[in-house]
């Protein structure tokens, strides 16, 4: 079976992105230039900030979470215009771009303390809008489970499905009137195919692969456990089927599974976003594939903002 989420090429980095801002975060100027590479638990990060020296007191921090093995220039539609109304930060998380390669399976705690620590070694404060693409999904969830204090507003863009089982996933061929051995056999491939030896070169999305192939395994048990903070959730659903002729199914009709994962990924996060009990939304963008921050980026960006100022709105002594 073909992945659901192949692998982008890297993009191009912010070209226009230069300069020296000077950030206040709690009373203290940091020094941080674009594109600038910053230590933290012994390792260096590049990183990205805008508009920090204009923050106001408890104003949510923009914070970009990307997709597997894909680099922070992937953000670039978005984040430019964000920017102009928002404290933004991204990141390329280690092994990926021109961050260091760290041989450590980058499993959802790790990640979350690594984020924590990079914006602790900057001095950026909470509240945090975490917004996460694809696997990035997966660890903005685990973020805001691990530090839910810290953590004001979350956006999902097209994610890897941390609500999902491997009854749920089965039951997507069962609508389709798949045979139960052949859904057996196809579980099996997807989850427990041999992934040969470790890709040194590109040991940043090689051990992302594998780290969202074992939550799979375990119905995202390391998440489903820790605890869902109380704050508005969006969701971005692409809802343009855009796998290729030469990558479809043999077995199945892949348009079909797509449409009908897509309605049952939908269903469990609208219950998600009802049980936080703050106001959120389900965003279906029908000419939008898996890459809504490149096919949508307006949308995405007016949401945010919405989401943005209605948090700002929301703080103590606003």
């Amino acid at each position: 079976m073909k992945s659901e989420y192949p692998i982008a090429e890297s993009q191009d980095r912010f070209s226009t992105m230069t300069g020296t801002p000077a950030l206040r975060t709690a009373g203290k100027m940091v020094e941080v230039k674009a594109g600038s590479l910053v230590e933290a638990n012994g390792h260096s990060y590049n990183i990205f900030v805008s508009g920090l020296e204009k923050r106001k007191l408890k104003e949510p921090v923009v914070i970009f979470e990307s997709g597997m093995g894909v680099e922070l220039g992937n953000w670039k539609q978005v984040i430019a215009r964000v920017s102009e109304f928002a404290p933004v930060f991204a990141y390329d998380r280690a092994g990926i771009g021109k961050s260091e390669k760290v041989f450590e399976m980058p499993e959802p705690r790790i990640v979350a303390g690594n984020l924590h620590e990079i914006l602790k070694v900057l001095n950026i404060d909470p509240p945090y809008l975490l917004v996460g693409h694809s696997l990035g999904g997966v660890y903005i969830r685990s973020f805001a489970g691990y530090y839910p204090r810290e953590v004001a507003g979350l956006a999902f863009l097209d994610p890897a499905d941390f609500t999902e089982t491997r009854q749920d996933w089965n039951d997507i061929f069962r609508k389709l009137n798949i045979s139960e051995q052949l859904i057996d056999d196809m579980l099996n491939r997807r989850l427990y195919q041999p992934t040969g030896k470790i890709d040194s070169l590109n040991y940043g999305a090689w051990s992302e692969r594998r780290v969202l192939n074992e939550l799979r395994k375990t119905d995202f048990d390391a998440i489903a456990g820790l605890p869902m903070p109380s704050v508005p959730v969006l969701f971005f659903v692409g809802g343009k089927f855009e796998v290729p002729l030469s990558q479809r199914s043999k077995e199945y009709d892949h348009e079909a599974f797509f449409h009908i994962k897509n309605s049952s990924n939908m269903e469990r996060w609208r219950k998600l976003i009802h049980s936080t009990g703050k106001a959120g939304a389900l965003i279906y963008l029908s000419h939008a594939g898996h890459y809504i921050q490149f096919d949508d980026s307006i949308s995405v960006v007016q949401q945010l903002r919405i989401l943005h100022d209605r948090i700002k709105e929301e703080q103590p002594g606003n």
